[in-house]
C-alpha cells in the first residue's frame, strides 16, 4: 500500500489559502496534510485569538483531512508548548489539527515523520516579544539530539519537517542588504539543521521560511542522499503545495500539487 500526503509551505494564518490547499488535497484523494511552520498559530490579538484555529478546525472537519505541522518562527512558541499532549507525542490544537514538537517522531501508515522546526527572525527588531516574536524561536541542540536519538530507534526516517533550510542547500534567495551579523546569527539554525540531517539522513526533508520553491539534494558518505524540498509561501498556487508518496518498498516520490483557487 502506498502512503500519500500533501505538504504545505508557510501560509501565515491565511485561512482562505488554507481552505484552498485543504480542498485541493482532498480533491486529490489525500487526507493527511503536513506543514513546515509559519501557520500563524495563535498570532491574532488577544481579543481575537482562537478564531483562525476555529476556522481551520471546521475546514479540516468538513473535508476529513488531518493537519500535522512543525513550528515556524512566526508561530506562538509558548502557546504551542502548552498544548495538551496526544498519546503519540504530538500536541493537540483541535480535532485533526496537531503540532509535531521538535525532536519528535511519529508514524502514519508505517511512514516515520520527524520534526525540527523554528528559525531566526531577521526582522525581530520590528517585533514584540510575546506578541509576534519568541526567544524560543530557534531549534536547540537538545531538540536536535532528541531527534537523532529517536530517529535511530527504528527504520530510516522517511520524512523530516523543518522550517529553515540546512546549510548545505544552495540557491536560496535571501533578503538583500542584511547586516553580516544578522546573517551569521540566522545561520546558526541552518548549521544545526545541516549537522542534524547529516546524522538522521531522512529520505526527504521539507522546509519553508524562505518563501521560494527550490529542490535540492544532500549526499552522504555512505552513498545515500536526502532530497530537500523548499516550499513557497501563501499565494504561490504552484509552489506552496506538493504531494509526497512512499511506496511499499520505502521509495519516496514528490510531485507538484497545484492549488485550485475555486
Amino acid at each position: 500500500m502506498t502512503f500519500r500526503a500533501a505538504v504545505m509551505g508557510d501560509f501565515h494564518g491565511n485561512v482562505h489559502h488554507f481552505r484552498a490547499a485543504v480542498r485541493t488535497a482532498r480533491g486529490a484523494g489525500i487526507d493527511l496534510l503536513l506543514g513546515v511552520g509559519d501557520v500563524g498559530f495563535n498570532l491574532l490579538p488577544p481579543a481575537f485569538r482562537g478564531r483562525t484555529e476555529k476556522k481551520m478546525r471546521l475546514l479540516l472537519q468538513e473535508y476529513g483531512v488531518e493537519f500535522l505541522w512543525a513550528i515556524g518562527n512566526h508561530d506562538d512558541h509558548v502557546a504551542a508548548s502548552e498544548l495538551r499532549m496526544n498519546p503519540d507525542g504530538t500536541r493537540r490544537v483541535s480535532d485533526r489539527n496537531s503540532h509535531l514538537p521538535n525532536g519528535t517522531v511519529v508514524e502514519r501508515a508505517g511512514v516515520r515523520i520527524g520534526a525540527l522546526g523554528g528559525a531566526y527572525s531577521v526582522d525581530r527588531k520590528h517585533r514584540t516579544e510575546g506578541k509576534d516574536w519568541w526567544p524560543q524561536e530557534e531549534p536547540t541542540e537538545e531538540e536536535a539530539q532528541r531527534l537523532i536519538a529517536t530517529s535511530a530507534q527504528g527504520p530510516r526516517l522517511d520524512i523530516m519537517l523543518t522550517h529553515d533550510v540546512p546549510m548545505g542547500v544552495t540557491g536560496l534567495k535571501g533578503l538583500p542588504g542584511l547586516p553580516k551579523q544578522i546573517v551569521e546569527e540566522a545561520n546558526r539554525t541552518r548549521i544545526l539543521l545541516q549537522e542534524t540531517v547529516a546524522q538522521v539522513r531522512p529520505k526527504v526533508l521539507f522546509a519553508g521560511h524562505w518563501h521560494q520553491r527550490l529542490c535540492s539534494e544532500l549526499t552522504w558518505d555512505d552513498g545515500s542522499s536526502t532530497r530537500v524540498e523548499v516550499l513557497a509561501a501563501e499565494q504561490s498556487w504552484a509552489g506552496n503545495l506538493v504531494e509526497v508518496t512512499v511506496d511499499a518498498a520505502g521509495e519516496v516520490e514528490v510531485s507538484p500539487l497545484l492549488i485550485k483557487v475555486s
